[in-house]
């Protein structure tokens, strides 16, 4: 039986993972979209022009890449992540292969976590989570082929897709440098996994500036800065008082269980209540900034309590894109509350995991890949936290297959002996 899954274990993960997007086609013919998606749109449409002078600089270019060359349709993009989520399933069966388990349970995990409902919903949204799902896959499949150059343009691409990911590059290349450390080969190969990256973030950085006269990433990052302080916004300085009424009367409106939604300065922008200062967005933006860093440096503990209750803490949950026809569907709901208990509960595991993985490495000093995975995983969920409050989840989404995986990986290695590994592995 073994041999007849792995002659066509491609074959079987291409063909179940058509027929689960079939069957969840029955349930949401409709391409999701959210408040992000239409940001995406707008560059893709930019970019087609020809011209993205005087861009706002909310956006990084890669996935409005994706939508214009797919002509801006959003039906082929959908389609397209469809194919990506069935390809996914195969890398991920090949990395589980390279950790040397059982083809049957490399089939088992890549499929059925794969198909799980939130990883399908996210496929039929106008977001960038199911190409970061794919290509942090790509990634790690490279790290352990020990292919250098190509983990090197996957890093690029993340950074292309999602600015945040800067700090991966540092992780990885550590990884590289720890294990084999030579400046000669440092220097002609390892280095490319930080220039690469580094060319991309700062490329897209200098466009910002040229549009928006700022040099960030994102024009986008003093507002997330500031929705940190939105459970002690009160206490931001006098001087910043036109920023905090309007934040206070929001959040006013929006409480729930004594904490303000993380959406509320959103709300006060989109309500025009800083129409007043007639600043463009990138300029209205770093100004929140500057309110978020001082009330934060002047309320630091109230802000290590958010970032720990709340940000990290909402890191490790599970999140599905919303939509009408899934949330009325009975069927659906049951399935989900079985699948989000179930992954809630690996990730569980995984949080009691890290700290045995460091205790090995400070006992050992050996940089493993097992340990990479959960550095990865780690330096994400406090980083994440430090910067963003609100969609948390979805920060969470594109390394939940390191998260299974290193679980799955710690059970085989600790609670199978040598001799009953050959019910486990090949």
């Amino acid at each position: 039986m073994n041999r007849l899954f792995q002659k066509y274990s491609i074959s079987i993960l291409v063909v179940f993972g058509l027929i689960f997007r079939i069957l969840f086609y029955f349930f949401n013919q409709n391409v999701l979209l959210t408040n992000d998606s239409q940001t995406y749109i707008d560059l893709a449409k930019l970019i087609s022009s020809g011209s993205i002078n005087g861009y706002f600089g909310g956006r990084s270019p890669g996935y409005s890449l994706l939508i214009c060359l797919l002509g801006n349709s959003t039906q082929l993009v959908v389609l397209f992540q469809m194919i990506i989520g069935i390809i996914s399933s195969v890398v991920w069966y090949k990395i589980l292969k390279l950790f040397n388990f059982k083809t049957f349970i490399s089939l088992f995990i890549s499929l059925f976590f794969s198909a799980f409902l939130h990883v399908l919903s996210y496929e039929h949204a106008i977001l960038i989570e199911s190409i970061n799902w794919f290509v942090m896959m790509l990634l790690f499949y490279y790290v352990l082929k020990n292919q250098i150059l190509a983990s090197a343009f996957c890093l690029a691409i993340l950074v292309l897709l999602k600015p945040f990911y800067i700090y991966l590059p540092f992780v990885v290349f550590s990884f590289f440098v720890y294990n084999n450390f030579e400046w000669k080969t440092i220097i002609k190969q390892k280095l490319i996994l930080l220039v690469l990256p580094f060319f991309v973030f700062i490329s897209w950085s200098y466009v910002n500036f040229l549009n928006t006269g700022f040099f960030v990433s994102s024009t986008y990052f003093g507002l997330n800065k500031i929705q940190n302080c939105v459970n002690f916004i009160e206490k931001a300085p006098d001087e910043f008082n036109w920023i905090k009424k309007p934040y206070l009367k929001q959040r006013a409106l929006h409480t729930e269980n004594g904490l303000g939604n993380p959406m509320c300065i959103w709300y006060a922008v989109d309500n025009g209540n800083f129409a007043y200062k007639n600043m463009t967005f990138p300029q209205l933006s770093n100004e929140f900034g500057k309110c978020a860093d001082a009330t934060i440096k002047n309320n630091f503990g109230l802000y290590l309590k958010q970032v720990i209750f709340l940000s990290f803490k909402e890191f490790w949950k599970v999140e599905m894109v919303s939509s009408n026809s899934l949330e009325t569907s009975s069927f659906i709901n049951y399935i989900w509350k079985f699948q989000s208990v179930l992954l809630r509960s690996i990730k569980t595991i995984f949080l009691l995991l890290i700290p045995i993985y460091l205790f090995q490495f400070i006992k050992n000093r050996k940089f493993t890949i097992e340990l990479l995975l959960v550095l990865i995983v780690l330096s994400t969920a406090v980083l994440q936290a430090l910067v963003v409050y609100g969609s948390n989840a979805r920060y969470s989404f594109p390394f939940e297959f390191i998260i299974i995986t290193i679980v799955f990986l710690f059970i085989k290695n600790n609670f199978f002996s040598p001799k009953d590994e050959a019910t486990f592995i090949k």
